[in-house]
């Protein structure tokens, strides 16, 4: 009772007397009837796509860039969870339009593969997931869940032809700006027609310098080629799906959603800029200590570095060390981009943060599900999007 005005529930539908699901409950979605329901139809779809599943999760296991899609499906639930906390329906009521969406993503699949363009017809999937939503569980739910069904599709690889479309300008664009991060911290950035004199002119020098060659940085210590491992779209996608789910975890206006997703993007590629640009350091802070060590300097490499690779003496293992940090199949190597997931993490929190602290929007709803939620009056038009 609030205000003289006392609020009714319905146990089995969890809605306010007003006709308003204030607050979530898996427990309406997860009878028995709907259960036994969505069962048959799932294991329908499951068995429909069952190709496109096992090559994806070929594709997950054998290529790092895919390598989060094992993940997708769960943060979709999560990002499902959110979405109902936010906007729970006020009803399940199934809808004869998605079985219409179903057979329509079907026979474009079947199309699709008759014509052997095999990724359009596998982007379907989420068609037909989106047509089993409608049609078991109604409208209002497909309106509440429909970004964890597009999210989904983080998890499907790309065919090659617009894979490569999309890595190769990645490449250039981090060798280009690594080259220029290099120039900023000392390196002499070297043009490439003139590379020959510039070496003959300073051949007695140890010194620091950047030659681009389109993807290729010719450093003191050997060429680093940024290729398709370091295009950095494994961080790309990465970071969509983290921005996605932060962007969905609190109740905000839409164009701060927008703004977190769309800022991803630019986050991952200077992501990717720092890791190259730490690995061309590396390997040329590696390479001058072998040369000292070489002309009888002391390492400051501790004892426990280099044993963890081979090498008869101390400069064989300096000279192995730098090769695996270039190895992108190496555990040295792959760290870097480890490295990059908590600095972009702690990017878009400061990013939240700041919006929190410029941006306050003053007519949004106490989040759904929290102590203050609770509608107790008419509702003036249903849940809010």
């Amino acid at each position: 009772m609030a205000d003289g005005q006392t609020v009714t529930r319905n146990p089995s539908d969890g809605l306010t007397a007003a006709g308003r699901a204030d607050v979530w409950d898996w427990n309406r979605l997860l009878t028995p009837r709907v259960v036994f329901l969505m069962l048959p139809v799932v294991v329908l779809l499951l068995v429909a796509y069952a190709y496109p599943l096992m090559r994806w999760e070929l594709w997950w296991r054998n290529n790092a860039a895919w390598s989060h899609g094992y993940l997708i499906p769960l943060l979709a639930v999560v990002v499902a969870h959110f979405r109902l906390k936010e906007r729970p329906p006020a009803r399940l009521q199934p809808s004869i339009w998605g079985l219409a969406l179903v057979v329509g993503g079907c026979v474009v699949r079947l199309w699709a593969r008759t014509m052997m363009f095999a990724f359009p017809g596998e982007v379907t999937f989420l068609a037909v997931v989106a047509g089993v939503v409608l049609l078991l569980l109604g409208w209002q739910m497909l309106r509440a869940v429909w970004v964890a069904v597009v999210y989904l599709g983080l998890m499907i690889p790309w065919d090659i032809k617009y894979y490569e479309g999309v890595a190769l300008p990645l490449q250039t664009l981090a060798a280009a700006t690594a080259e220029r991060v290099l120039g900023l911290v000392g390196y002499a950035r070297v043009a490439p027609d003139v590379y020959g004199q510039w070496l003959v002119a300073h051949g007695g020098e140890v010194t620091h310098y950047v030659v681009r060659e389109v993807n290729v940085l010719r450093l003191a210590s050997g060429p680093l080629t940024v290729a398709e491992a370091c295009s950095g779209l494994h961080l790309l996608f990465a970071f969509v799906a983290l921005g996605v789910l932060m962007a969905f975890m609190v109740r905000r206006p839409l164009w701060e959603r927008v703004f977190i997703m769309g800022s991803s993007v630019p986050i991952a590629v200077f992501c990717n800029v720092i890791r190259v640009t730490l690995m061309a350091v590396a390997s040329d802070h590696l390479h001058f200590q072998r040369l000292g060590v070489l002309g009888g300097e002391t390492t400051w490499l501790p004892g426990w570095v280099l044993g963890m690779v081979n090498g008869a003496t101390v400069p064989e293992r300096i000279e192995a060390l730098r090769q695996t940090v270039l190895n992108p199949e190496s555990w040295l190597h792959q760290s870097f981009g480890f490295a990059m997931l908590g600095l972009a993490f702690v990017l878009m929190w400061a990013e939240l943060r700041v919006i929190d602290l410029f941006f306050v929007d003053e007519g949004s709803e106490p989040a759904a599900g929290g102590g203050d939620a609770l509608n107790v009056g008419p509702a003036p038009g249903g849940p809010q999007a």
